[in-house]
């Protein structure tokens, strides 16, 4: 009797663990977004391939087309993974010395295969001069398209907004 006790809750414990280990929708989505802030941060010394790698990476994680909205900079329309690594390449040249950082994370699954985010990003960089820190409220929302969750589509919330 004890034995059947034993193997029964060594099961139980093994398949939890297992579950717990296992990555789910939202540790993908939080692990994918780690990444985009990764790749889209800049060294001052970044080699141009590495460079180069990293800004296809980042688009990668988009679905295309995708869209971005930056009211205070009039920009709402779609972009394909080409313009995304344009945008990013040219921001890493403008600020070549930037760190990217996701915080503050809440995510939300109205649909199987849909999510929506609110986070901060963080930018902590130096200019020619000066150091500085900005941050951002975004609202993202992520697509599961054949089992990879894509950002496909990014929203800059205003702060007279909330």
């Amino acid at each position: 009797m004890n034995r059947k006790v034993i193997v029964v809750l060594s099961l139980l414990l093994s398949g939890a663990l297992l579950f717990w280990l296992l990555p789910n929708d939202e540790k993908k989505i939080r692990n994918n977004l780690q990444q985009l802030a990764e790749f889209c941060s800049s060294a001052k010394d970044d080699a141009s391939l590495a460079t180069i790698s990293s800004v296809g990476k980042a688009a990668k994680l988009c679905t295309i087309p995708c869209t971005i909205d930056i009211e205070s900079f009039d920009i709402k329309r779609e972009f394909i993974r080409k313009e995304i690594s344009q945008h990013i390449l040219m921001m890493k040249r403008m600020l070549p010395d930037t760190r990217f950082a996701f915080k503050d994370i809440q995510v939300n699954f109205p649909q199987k295969d849909k999510a929506l985010l609110t986070t901060t990003l963080s930018l902590r960089g130096k200019t020619k001069n000066e150091r500085f820190t900005d941050a951002y409220e975004l609202d993202i929302v992520v697509i599961k398209t054949d089992g990879d969750w894509l950002f496909s589509s990014f929203t800059v919330v205003e702060f007279m907004e909330r």
